[in-house]
């Protein structure tokens, strides 16, 4: 195994390189995961100074990942979520109001779900510092920050990068994934076992870490996925990643411009501003002529070959699309997924019943949501649809 070991240790290196940050577990297997270890990791932290039971705030904002303020919530914190100002932007007001004693971390994304970069996000860490909680950065999506902006430079105590989405590994309809967790030394000691350790060019397994928080996934995560996001970066280099983010920035504002022109869509917030690697548009305007809503949009557009992004919680920007092309396409790619929406729009216009019926050129078609918005009504494991069955469910 030293062959894996030594790529598993070696991409480690490159990630601290990327964030600034001193140590990296490449252990949790999904950007929930990840974000779930750093909730673990505060939690230990707080423990071992003895504040646990009086910290239990976590502040997260409503356009952060809501892995963010579930994890929290999982793990046993109050999640206090934090809402934007007229531009979209987190209020730093209700930030200094919400912190207390109680405030154990701040759990972010930047950039956001919008699409728009916090310009005051060293303001935030500094607030939340002085308030005695740790600061965690959600760079699930950090395709256009990469070689512009680190974690640690703007003062971050943790990070979490999605190798499935920011290092190219295909999620593969849902999996395998991977989340790579990065922490300062003063929380090194806390990461899952095992660490990878070097010593004299061998590699291995180090399991002797008695303030870990410890196993967060099988094994140690998905190889073959860190396996991937080590070619692509080693492919890349340094200069490469760096133009990465600047081509998912410019292929992003590239399609904003094109989405614009599309009568029925808008882009709420940072109104005339650049967006960083993904927009949340809104199609309420259609959809108040048409009748028509966003999900029927991303069904129709299917029959035309596009796969249109349903990432959209929550639900606070009505009739929500969410579009992150990142550095992945063409041109030429870009244009046509436009074009497509925007006949698609024209479709709703002319008639809307083709839209709302769609899709058309698949073998199943719409899906009935009724049964699951009701718990009562699915069942995720046979067991458990045994058990439902017994009981009279449906």
């Amino acid at each position: 195994v030293q062959g894996i070991l030594e790529i598993l240790y070696r991409f480690e290196q490159i990630l601290k390189s990327i964030s600034g940050m001193d140590r990296f577990s490449l252990q949790p297997s999904a950007g929930s995961t990840a974000i779930y270890t750093n909730v673990s990791v505060i939690r230990a932290y707080h423990e071992a100074r003895g504040e646990g039971d009086q910290r239990d705030d976590v502040l997260t904002t409503i356009f952060s990942h809501p892995s963010n303020a579930a994890c929290a919530s999982t793990a046993g914190y109050r999640v206090i979520t934090l809402y934007p100002d007229e531009d979209g932007y987190p209020d730093l007001e209700a930030l200094k109001a919400a912190v207390s004693e109680r405030t154990a971390a701040l759990l972010i994304t930047i950039p956001e779900d919008t699409g728009i970069y916090n310009p005051k996000i060293a303001e935030f860490v500094d607030v939340v510092h002085k308030a005695g909680g740790l600061c965690s950065y959600d760079q699930a999506n950090a395709n256009g920050i990469l070689g512009i902006t680190r974690a640690r430079d703007a003062g971050f105590d943790l990070c979490h990068f999605n190798l499935h989405k920011t290092f190219s590994t295909p999620h593969g309809c849902g999996g395998p994934g991977a989340g790579a967790v990065g922490v300062t030394q003063e929380l090194a000691r806390f990461l899952p076992v095992p660490i990878v350790q070097e010593e004299d060019g061998r590699y291995y397994l180090d399991w002797d870490r008695p303030d870990s928080i410890g196993k967060i996934s099988p094994f140690y995560g998905n190889a073959s996925v860190i396996l991937k996001a080590y070619a692509w970066v080693m492919s890349l280099g340094a200069e490469g990643l760096r133009e990465v983010a600047k081509v998912s920035v410019l292929n992003n504002n590239y399609l904003l411009k094109k989405m614009r022109e599309i009568p029925g869509v808008a882009a709420p917030y940072a109104t005339g501003k650049h967006r960083i690697e993904q927009v949340r548009y809104s199609w309420q305007k259609l959809s108040e002529e048409t009748g028509v809503h966003s999900e029927e949009i991303g069904l129709r557009a299917a029959d035309y070959g596009v796969h249109y992004w349903t990432s959209h919680h929550p639900f606070v920007v009505p009739e929500p699309c969410t579009l992150e092309p990142t550095e992945s396409y063409s041109r030429e790619e870009l244009d046509e997924y436009a074009d497509i929406l925007a006949h698609v729009a024209s479709e709703a216009q002319d008639d809307p019943d083709l839209v709302k019926t769609a899709p058309h050129r698949s073998t199943i078609h719409a899906v009935d949501h009724d049964p699951l918005d009701d718990p009562s009504r699915w069942a995720v494991t046979w067991r458990a649809y045994v058990k439902k069955q017994r009981a009279g469910g449906s």
